[in-house]
């Protein structure tokens, strides 16, 4: 028999564990004057105790299995924080050995858990406290974000539209929107639209305020999701116009011949805003060509960033009509040692240009670095020429080599049936 103690107050907390003593019993025992049914129904000396806690994560679920000591019933809570405002499940069977299974959890988070357990007489028992984290899903950090995103303003309705990424073949669209900034995360704002669409209409949004942000996520089958397309949309009866607003691209030159940067506050090294497109780029790079009809990856790793980062956009000139552009948001991704965003191809030629602009928690204006880039068309493959004298020059010196192959068939055949008549000649005799 194995004994171990544990002390406990009125409220009942338990204390740690002692250290296990071990003893056997002697060899002649004698039979005990109680039933087994007096120490279950004993629950007023006893607390409720956790036995053989298993946390199995997945990448979107996890499973708690456990024993308590007598028969009780559970509620387990969970969330991103201690305040445990991700969920929660109730059992109200009492029994000891109990099973749950959390689901519709993001892979590669850390989250936090409260289990309590309920006795038949009411008592409550905190059983235990503590974070697991889902598994990563072995996945680019961000997909594709939608392609040339626009806000068109009719009275007080907004007409979205945008074109959603060619190379994903099942994912959702889904579209928030916040009136104090960009929403950088899919849950950042009110939810006006998931689907598979490309145009919304967003009836009414600049009644009550005359600015409204919009953000644009993909979410892919397995959970990865894209780092934002925004768009804002302000009313038509807007007199004054906020130059320092974090989208206002007034102040940006159209200009795609030269490179230009604006560092109000701190400076931003241009080696570290990189570009990725089969190749590496970044903003010291002479030009920039892309391939016209594949995505690219822009990125800044996190250590060159300032502290005080409150977000980074993105924008893209459309090189039809560079009067037009998309934005995009750049993301910690799931290493969290650099800002991403994936942007889908625009699918036409010309010249156009990258801006990145980083703002503070404040909204102003820390940093604004842009950089003329070519779309391309990929390169062509050439296929190999074979001229007429080249061909029959091989055809040539391959006749002898065919020719000595043919006899020894023939002569391999002759000899197969040659072997074969004396053979049955030797039978006949026989």
């Amino acid at each position: 028999y194995g004994y171990e103690v544990y002390a406990f107050d009125s409220y009942f907390n338990l204390s740690a564990t002692s250290s296990l003593l071990a003893t056997t019993t002697p060899a002649v025992v004698v039979a005990p004057t109680s039933t087994v049914g007096d120490s279950s129904g004993s629950e007023s000396t006893l607390t409720t105790r956790l036995i053989d806690l298993v946390i199995t994560p997945d990448t979107n679920q996890v499973e708690f299995a456990w024993k308590t000591n007598i028969p009780t019933r559970y509620g387990l809570r969970w969330g991103r924080t201690t305040s445990y405002n991700g969920g929660y499940v109730l059992n109200e069977t009492y029994q000891t050995a109990h099973q749950t299974t959390v689901s519709e959890l993001e892979p590669g988070t850390q989250y936090y858990y409260e289990l309590v357990s309920y006795t038949p007489l009411g008592r409550v028992v905190v059983l235990k406290r503590g974070s697991f984290f889902t598994k990563e899903v072995d996945t680019p950090s961000f997909v594709e974000n939608v392609a040339r995103l626009t806000a068109e303003v009719s009275n007080n309705d907004v007409l979205l539209s945008w074109q959603n990424p060619p190379n994903l073949s099942d994912f959702t669209v889904r579209v928030v929107r916040s009136y104090l900034g960009f929403p950088i995360d899919k849950n950042d704002g009110a939810i006006i639209y998931e689907g598979k669409g490309e145009t919304l209409r967003d009836e009414d949004a600049l009644a009550v305020y005359q600015k409204q942000y919009y953000t644009v996520f993909v979410i892919a089958k397995d959970g990865t999701i894209s780092s934002g397309a925004v768009v804002r949309a302000t009313s038509l009866n807007t007199e004054v116009i906020d130059d320092n607003d974090e989208d206002d691209q007034s102040s940006a030159s159209t200009s795609t011949d030269s490179n230009s940067f604006d560092i109000p506050i701190f400076g931003l090294d241009l080696s570290d805003i990189n570009i990725y497109q089969g190749e590496d780029y970044s903003f010291l790079t002479d030009r920039i060509s892309l391939v016209y009809n594949e995505p690219f990856t822009i990125r800044i790793p996190k250590e060159a960033l300032p502290d005080n980062l409150k977000s980074i956009i993105v924008t893209l000139l459309d090189p039809t009509d560079q009067r037009r552009s998309y934005s995009f948001l750049l993301r910690l991704n799931k290493p969290g040692d650099a800002y991403e965003a994936t942007v889908a191809p625009l699918s036409v030629l010309g010249s156009s240009r990258l801006e990145v602009e980083v703002f503070d928690f404040e909204r102003m204006l820390l940093g604004r670095y842009r950089k003329p880039v070519d779309f391309i068309a990929p390169p062509q493959i050439v296929a190999p020429v074979f001229f007429p004298d080249a061909l029959f020059n091989a055809t040539e010196k391959l006749i002898p080599l065919l020719t000595a192959l043919l006899l020894a068939v023939a002569a391999f055949i002759f000899f197969i049936i040659a072997w074969r008549r004396r053979k049955k000649k030797a039978e006949d005799k026989t």
